[in-house]
């Protein structure tokens, strides 16, 4: 075999199709695989096998007759059967040998049952088609793209057009429509076949070509076919319902007349372009007050009076707006005006757009809805909480007060009671009161002690009344409540302020009790020991004696006067600050040993503790008030201790210094620790208690700490002590700093030897306590008795080396002589001296140019402090 031969047998053997070879007995002698596959063999179990005893008999039979065909005539032929549901196209070519005889067939079997399905479903297919067209109650046509018949059914073919078959293919769809009505045909038919959308009409078509004409109701769509363009519808004959529907409207057109003459609502038809009055009714004539025949030569713009303009936008308004309500100023024909209300509908006559209007005056309603608005703005607004109830008491509005003041919403309250709002601290009673008083149709008045939403408590005044309709019935009931929480407080307040001025006044008649008696006796004790002091058999030990008393009764009035001086001036706001370096361990050691022998006297240990180094224990803070801070506690402790002790002392925690002065005296009851502190106010301020005093140390202790930065309470038992605590900042000194406008509580070194002090000095016994005081310091003195002289000594003797200058001398005060020696002697230390302690006159004293400020009465030992400082630098 050579290479065409395998060819052909390889292209044999993978044909798709089934393919045998049969000889003259109808043996097959080949099969390809798709044969033998088709018969569900091998292919070696069919080589030999009678092609016919492999079919069913019948099929057998049929199938011989065209195979001895070709035997006998040498000619292919091609047939159809079909076998187990397929469908076969069969076709025998005849093998023929080289003498011109036929040995063998060669015959192909192709399936063609997909092809005979399809081919059915196409008749099919077109069978149902042409009865759907053929059963359609009218006209069916299609047409191309030009607009041209294609196809169409018999009713379209003789009933409509009454052409031929050959004449309908020639035909355009538009020449069927009634000439005045192709225009609209022709754009639906354009649409259709640009957009792809579905239209529908009723047109006039004509029959046989006019002039008489049908009205059918058409339809169109567009399809495609090949990716061709085609138009398909359908027209129905509706003439009848269009006859029908023009005599409906003739008579509904008469009906419509008579309805829009006798109809008590006033209306009007408007042209909206011009706004000329086509049409009006009785009642329009009645309500503006014109005939009608004189309305409809009116044009709307003289009722409404707008501008031409406005009128025009208003019309255009109404008839392309989606509200077919407007409001309006009328004026009528006696120039009055109404509100009117116009419900307005565009309608389409002959062609045309109007404006049916039905007018209602509502002039009424509408000075009636502003009343009602203007309640309900006056309502909403109110600063008052108002709320409306059912006759169940449930709420069913509230303004916006409501919810301002109780933090509740609409939504959450809606439809509750309002005992959600009770603090449960209102009896029961009340309740029981006010709903007998509203029931009865009366109003009740009252106050509720109520919780907001934030649980927050308030007081309200409250007024609650019916309300009824026409015939008296109680409908709802209305709330109307004020927020009287701070009026109640305040009203709290001014009753404590009462009790608390009535307080006060008792204390300050005590307190000047208490300050005569202070200043009585030891003024007694100083004028009658001074008259004693006159006695001229008086021994030496009661001449000491003396002194001694009188001494200690003119301390005893000298704090007091110094206690009300300070406290007035903590009042006033006047006590300011002098920062300097503080030594706090020299203080508590000073107070330790000036305190000493009174705690002796007394028999009292006296214990004093520090709690940091020297070094460490120098911070800067005023040293004079908290030297008088402590000092006031000391006594305190000391004047109110019989038996045991006192501890004072100090320690330092984290960025504070902690004093404390403990005692094992009275103690203080515990209603009245809270009130040591205020003014006037002791533990025991009655007409008989045992203990001097003004009581006021203690409150300037309290403003003094304050004004360090720090604070001071009190710990106490009645019967077993108290202990006093004050806290001030621990603050480090930043550099060595000294405030000689303060004092010092330094133990003074005594002044250098052979200078000249000049004392200038108005009042004769200041001038001799200050020379007594002086005079053993080896030091020269000199005397001025005002301001002026001063000046002249300092100018006449340049040896003098400091000055002690009184502020209030005759002829020139001290402040003036101190500006005219700093200007010829600008370092010469100058100390003023006065009685007046303001700040007003520190300050003076400062800006004179003095260098310190001294006191009356004048401590000696703080005096010869700062002058040895001012002379040292």
């Amino acid at each position: 075999m050579d290479i065409t031969d395998n060819f052909l047998q390889s292209f044999f053997q993978n044909f798709l199709e089934p393919v045998f070879v049969m000889d003259r007995e109808h043996t097959i002698i080949d099969a390809n695989k798709a044969f033998a596959a088709f018969f569900g063999k091998e292919q070696q179990e069919l080589m030999n096998v009678n092609s016919f005893d492999i079919l069913p008999p019948e099929l057998a039979a049929e199938r011989r007759k065209r195979i001895d065909e070709v035997f006998l005539t040498g000619q292919r032929i091609f047939f159809e059967d079909e076998q187990a549901g397929r469908f076969l196209r069969h076709s025998i070519y005849p093998i023929t040998e080289a003498d011109g005889s036929i040995s063998k067939l060669y015959i192909i079997a192709q399936d063609i049952t997909d092809l005979k399905v399809a081919e059915k479903e196409t008749m099919e297919q077109h069978l149902f088609s042409n009865a759907v067209v053929g059963s359609i109650p009218g006209a069916f046509y299609m047409l191309d793209a030009e607009g041209r018949f294609i196809k169409w059914n018999d009713y379209e073919r003789d009933v409509v057009l009454g052409k031929s078959e050959n004449e309908m293919s020639e035909t355009f769809g538009l020449e069927t429509v009634h000439p005045d009505d192709r225009i609209v045909a022709e754009k639906k038919i354009s649409r259709v076949m640009k957009d792809g959308s579905e239209e529908s009409a009723e047109l006039r078509v004509l029959i046989h070509g006019g002039p008489g004409f049908c009205w059918h109701q058409l339809t169109a769509k567009r399809i495609f076919i090949e990716n061709r363009p085609f138009l398909i519808g359908t027209a129905i004959d509706i003439t009848e319902r269009k006859n029908a529907q023009d005599t409906a409207l003739r008579q509904s057109e008469e009906r419509f007349r008579t309805l829009f003459e006798e109809h008590s609502a006033i209306q009007l038809v408007i042209e909206p372009e011009t706004g000329a009055i086509l049409d009006a009714n009785k009642a329009a004539s009645k309500f503006y007050g014109w005939p009608t025949d004189v309305l409809r030569r009116m044009n709307i713009q003289e009722i409404t009076r707008l501008s031409s303009a406005e009128g025009k936008l208003d019309r255009e308004k109404e008839r392309t707006s989606a509200c077919d309500t407007f409001f309006f100023r009328h004026y009528r024909a006696d120039g009055s005006f109404r509100i009117v209300e116009v419900q307005s509908n565009c309608i389409r006559v002959d062609g045309k757009d109007l404006l049916y209007s039905i007018i209602h005056d509502i002039t009424e309603r509408k000075l009636a809805e502003e009343e009602l608005k203007k309640l309900s703005t006056i309502v909403q607004q109110s600063p008052s909480t108002i709320f409306v109830t059912d006759t169940g008491g449930n709420i069913e509005y509230i303004n916006t007060s409501f919810s301002r003041h109780t933090g509740y919403s609409l939504d959450e309250v809606k439809g509750k009671n309002p005992r959600i709002f009770h603090s449960g601290q209102i009896p029961k009673s009340v309740y029981e009161e006010l709903w007998k008083t509203i029931l009865s149709g009366n109003v009740w008045y009252g106050e509720f002690h109520n919780r907001k939403k934030n649980g927050e408590l308030c007081w309200e005044n409250a007024v609650i009344s019916p309300i009824m309709d026409n015939k008296g019935t109680i409908t709802n009931f209305v709330a109307i409540k004020d927020d009287i929480t701070d009026k109640k407080k305040f009203l709290v307040e001014l009753v404590a302020a009462k009790e608390k001025a009535e307080e006060s006044d008792r204390l300050k008649t005590s307190f000047l009790a208490n300050i005569s008696h202070e200043i009585r006796t030891p003024m007694n004790g100083i004028i009658g020991l001074s008259e004693l002091l006159l006695e001229p058999q008086l021994s030496e030990e009661e001449h000491r004696q003396y002194v001694e008393l009188i001494q200690q009764s003119g301390q005893r009035m000298l704090k007091l006067i110094n206690d009300i001086i300070d406290f007035s001036r903590i009042e006033a706001g006047e006590k300011a600050l002098q920062i300097i370096r503080t030594h706090v361990n020299d203080i508590m050691r000073e107070l330790h040993a000036f305190f000493k022998p009174e705690a002796d006297r007394k028999e009292l240990r006296l214990s004093c503790t520090t709690d940091l180094s020297d070094e460490r224990s120098i911070i800067e803070t005023d040293s004079m008030k908290l030297h008088q801070i402590l000092t006031n506690l000391v006594h305190n402790a000391l004047k109110f201790t019989d038996n045991g002790g006192i501890d004072i002392g100090y320690r330092k925690r984290y960025d504070l210094l902690e004093f404390y002065v403990k005692d094992s005296g009275k103690g203080i009851p515990e209603y009245m620790t809270g009130k040591i502190f205020e003014r006037f106010r002791q533990a025991d301020d009655s007409m008989t208690r045992a203990f001097e005093g003004a009581g006021l140390g203690l409150s300037i202790s309290k403003a003094y700490a304050e004004m360090l930065g720090g604070a001071i309470d009190v710990e106490s038992e009645e019967g077993k002590g108290s202990t006093f605590t004050v806290y001030i900042p621990y603050t480090s000194p930043a550099a060595n700093k000294t405030d000689l406008l303060s004092s010092s509580t330094h133990e003074p070194q005594g002044l250098i030897p052979g200078i000249t002090v000049l004392i200038a000095e108005d009042d004769d016994v200041s001038s001799m306590l200050l020379k007594k005081n002086l005079k053993n310091e080896n030091i020269e003195i000199l005397s001025a008795s005002n301001g002026l002289e001063a000046v002249e000594l300092v100018k006449s003797r340049p040896g003098i080396d400091i000055v002690l200058m009184d502020i209030k001398m005759p002829v020139m005060n001290g402040f003036e002589a101190t500006m005219q020696i700093k200007r010829f002697r600008p370092d010469l230390p100058v100390i003023a001296q006065s009685a007046f302690t303001s700040k007003e006159y520190m300050k003076k004293a400062r800006e004179a140019g003095c260098d310190s400020f001294l006191t009356k009465p004048i401590d000696k030992n703080n005096m010869l402090e700062i002058m040895r400082l001012l002379l040292k630098r």
